[in-house]
């Protein structure tokens, strides 16, 4: 796997990011020492991911990633497959050791989004968004909505101005023609990319709403009906075009479940051309050769875990999916605030 890194921004805007990102990560472990009395748990038995599911009755996905923010807080060890405490979480959230803290943290585990997070881990999938008058608390289900698909897509559109330039820099397109950008939000990625590339041209593939704000967007950037267009679609019901040689899922894989990302990725895998390639860009944790993922990350993915369906899937993950799609000379490179490029190729005969 080559790697290269792309230098890294001033830390202002990496703090302002990581506040919200890392939201939900203390709350996950407030829920973990009250409810679940993890700490206690594991000293007495080091354990498995699958034997902790068992245990306490919880789902894979959100435990997998309780266990990687507990890793990389140090607080938790890899020995083989097994997890065992740390020193420090031996003395301090054990209820063997005299100096613990365990009920000191527990007083806060009627907290609202300290139950949510155990429901989480119990349940497999979240309760967050409560918008008055739409009868759903559904992510997928409100973003078909107008005022909550306008709202986020803002969002998207404000952070895709910081990450943008960066994959821009990334991503070497000099060479495609073409490029599908799915679930592309407002456009924000492509636009960037098309600036760099003048010979690139450009789809965009999103449900309505979202769909008629990438046209604003890209209309106000001078770009549609020049270079790039906007396809009305669910990417995971119809067919994506057969005419682009580069296929980019920029923040978009993360919200989704291992499934649901398998499933894309054939579906990318099937659409291109010999030749043609994937790129993906989010915050992927570097987990190869056995190291925790960096805190930040681990931080990030409890919030993909509790208001989504998916995580920060890491590297080795995506090298999985990868390559069960059968895309090959998979690439990773670093980008800004916690975010890589993941890039792989499906082969040329």
């Amino acid at each position: 796997m080559r790697q290269e890194t792309f230098p890294q921004s001033g830390p202002e805007i990496a703090t302002v990011l990581e506040l919200r990102d890392s939201s939900c990560a203390r709350d996950l472990y407030i829920a973990a020492v009250s409810w679940l009395d993890l700490f206690t748990a594991i000293d007495e038995q080091p354990t498995r991911l699958s034997d902790l599911c068992i245990a306490f009755d919880l789902q894979e996905r959100p435990a997998r990633t309780m266990l990687r923010l507990f890793e990389s807080w140090d607080l938790l060890v890899r020995s083989g497959e097994q997890y065992v405490v740390t020193p420090q979480a031996r003395r301090y959230l054990s209820r063997r050791s005299d100096e613990n803290v365990v009920s000191y943290i527990a007083t806060m585990k009627y907290k609202s989004s300290v139950r949510e997070m155990y429901e989480v881990l119990r349940k497999g999938q979240s309760d967050t968004w409560h918008v008055e008058r739409t009868g759903t608390t559904s992510w997928d289900d409100l973003m078909q909505t107008d005022d909550f698909a306008t709202l986020n897509t803002q969002g998207m559109e404000e952070r895709g101005r910081i990450f943008a330039p960066s994959l821009a820099e990334l991503l070497d397109c000099s060479t495609d023609r073409q490029l599908l950008d799915i679930g592309g939000g407002s456009g924000v990625y492509c636009a960037h990319l098309l600036k760099r590339f003048p010979s690139l041209e450009a789809i965009v593939i999103e449900r309505s709403p979202v769909d008629e704000l990438a046209r604003a967007c890209l209309t106000q950037r001078g770009l549609l009906g020049n270079r790039a267009s906007v396809l009305a679609g669910d990417m995971f019901v119809d067919p994506f075009p057969e005419s682009a040689s580069l296929h980019l899922y920029s923040h978009v894989l993360h919200n989704w479940s291992p499934a649901k990302v398998q499933y894309l990725l054939n579906k990318s895998h099937q659409h291109l051309p010999a030749g043609g390639r994937v790129a993906v860009y989010s915050c992927h944790p570097d987990d190869r050769n056995g190291r925790p993922a960096p805190a930040k990350e681990a931080e990030y993915s409890v919030l993909l875990t509790a208001s989504y369906e998916g995580l920060c899937y890491s590297v080795s993950d995506m090298e999985a999916m990868f390559a069960k799609a059968g895309f090959v000379d998979l690439s990773y490179r670093r980008s800004i605030c916690n975010r890589s490029l993941l890039t792989a190729s499906k082969p040329a005969s």
